[in-house]
């Protein structure tokens, strides 16, 4: 399997409609860029070819982000990737601009217990492509230590639910290498 496989070029075209005219925090960006992102860093970073973990994360931001319904996904992309793209979407009373930064962290710490690994993968490199393009967010100073400290707080649960109990044998060099680049992306990140 690779990055052109059918249902991850599928889920890549997806995207691109249902996020439509939608653009980054900068206002000039179209948002799709960011989960193609997401997929190259899968891709190219960590070696992942897996085309289930690649759709999940071209579709990662749809549900939460689109007014796209979850029967929409199942229906083409089956109850696997819906599951994953699921359990990557925060409920409205943890997104938005109005949320308390404790109030996201505190719902991101909470179901990164049971998130599948894969799932997880998919969530390390959205990290790692947030702390990246953050220098592009209309952020003041605190909005991005509050970012990175969320971020820290989150890499330090999931080395902690590895040490509990340890992702399949065939995720573990990808989130090795994963967390890794995520973590790079942290102390490029301060100051």
């Amino acid at each position: 399997m690779t990055p052109t496989d059918p249902l991850v070029v599928e889920a890549m075209a997806f995207a691109v409609r249902a996020h439509g005219s939608q653009t980054r925090k900068d206002g000039r960006t179209p948002y799709v860029v960011h989960p193609m992102a997401v997929l190259r860093l899968l891709v190219t970073g960590l070696g992942v070819t897996r085309p289930e973990i690649l759709a999940t994360a071209a579709l990662h931001d749809v549900l939460e982000d689109t007014p796209t319904p979850a029967e929409a996904l199942e229906k083409a992309f089956g109850p696997v990737v819906l599951a994953w793209v699921r359990s990557l979407t925060l409920p409205p009373e943890a997104h938005g601009e109005g949320v308390p930064l404790a109030v996201k962290t505190r719902y991101l710490l909470e179901e990164l217990e049971t998130q599948p690994w894969e799932a997880l993968l998919v969530k390390v490199c959205d990290r790692w492509d947030n702390l990246m393009d953050m220098g592009a967010a209309p952020w003041g100073p605190s909005r991005r230590e509050g970012f990175r400290q969320q971020t820290v707080e989150w890499v330090e649960a999931v080395e902690r639910r590895r040490a509990r109990s340890p992702e399949p044998p065939e995720l573990t060099e990808p989130l090795a290498r994963g967390l890794a680049g995520l973590k790079g992306a942290l102390r490029s990140s301060s100051g």
